[in-house]
């Protein structure tokens, strides 16, 4: 399965396509194992794997599927086997009780999920915050030289993933509080146990960082990690976690992200008109247009009385939900 995924999309540059990945992305997953189904005859002609995930929304507790790590054989193309698994994974998946499946495809692989029957939701609106704009109108006139290929590693207040989780208490107050003020938008059930498993047991190359106000991450912290973007260097703010709706914390925590990093900018979403995204407006963030995932979904079961699924209103999610891993 690895090889056909590495021969159809690539080896990969944040998550490379090993078999630690394959193993903490479909068995370590705090949410259960994925679905995973291949065509074969004496070779695996296709596959399709669907990472098991969870919602809350309004009080209620949402099963769903991510579509991820789709593959066909060059030598069987066009022949429907694409959509033969997605068939059988569809039928599997609505009988074992999951209320829907969600995905960002690209632009090119978006009109034939729409053909399948999926729904398109929408486009989450990315935020961002020049940290250096001088250095990146030079970069853009071709004055100063890109940075080299190897990122430095961030700067006191920022420190690895890792240490977000020396006092699980405070950490464990401060997601429990994040996920009052999303409610009642559809988010992903957060826990310690899921934010360790998604940021600090990954196997990738460019490994995630986090910061926090105060002596212990009680009242807001941000878990980001660098990447590259034409000649710049961004900062992928994955999760802003927020103990209550002020600006001052997210002030400050900006503030030193920015003080942490050798980045141009930082990019984050936020729900509109949400606590998260008032807070950044407010730390410098603006919206920035046609730019950010295509969100889809394709509802399976019933849902408990929850918002609607093809709202782009209803969402609550962060760039770390949204980021392809």
């Amino acid at each position: 399965m690895l090889a056909l995924l590495q021969e159809s999309l690539g080896q990969g540059r944040t998550f490379e396509r090993s078999d630690a990945f394959w193993r903490w992305k479909h068995f370590d997953n705090p949410f259960g194992s994925s679905f995973i189904i291949v065509a074969e005859n004496e070779e695996i002609l296709g596959l399709r794997a669907f990472l098991r995930w969870q919602f809350r929304a309004g009080g209620s507790t949402l099963s769903a599927v991510r579509a991820v790590d789709t593959a066909t054989h060059p030598g069987y193309r066009r022949m429907g086997v694409f959509s033969a698994l997605t068939k059988s994974a569809l039928d599997q998946v609505r009988s074992e009780g999951v209320h829907f499946i969600f995905n960002t495809p690209n632009q090119l692989s978006l009109p034939g999920y729409l053909k399948l029957g999926w729904t398109y939701v929408g486009r989450p609106r990315v935020l961002a915050k020049i940290l250096r704009p001088i250095r990146m109108a030079m970069r853009l006139s071709g004055f100063a030289k890109r940075d080299s290929e190897e990122f430095a590693i961030p700067r006191e207040p920022a420190r690895a993933a890792t240490a977000l989780f020396g006092d699980a208490g405070a950490l464990e107050h401060l997601v429990s509080a994040n996920e009052r003020l999303i409610e009642p938008r559809i988010s992903t059930a957060r826990s310690v146990e899921y934010l360790r498993w998604r940021y600090t047991a990954v196997p990738a190359a460019r490994p995630y960082y986090a910061c926090w106000t105060g002596s212990q991450p009680s009242n807001a912290a941000a878990i980001f990690r660098l990447g590259r973007r034409g000649p710049y260097t961004e900062v992928m703010l994955s999760e802003l976690l927020l103990a209550r709706s002020g600006e001052d914390e997210v002030r400050r925590l900006v503030r030193g992200l920015g003080h942490a990093v050798e980045a141009d900018y930082i990019i984050a979403h936020a729900p509109g008109n949400s606590p998260h995204w008032r807070t950044l407006r407010a730390s410098g963030f603006i919206p920035v247009p046609r730019v950010g995932p295509h969100l889809v979904i394709r509802s399976l079961t019933d849902q408990p009385s929850a918002p609607s699924l093809t709202s782009m209103q209803s969402w609550g999610l962060t760039l770390g939900d949204l980021e392809l891993f």
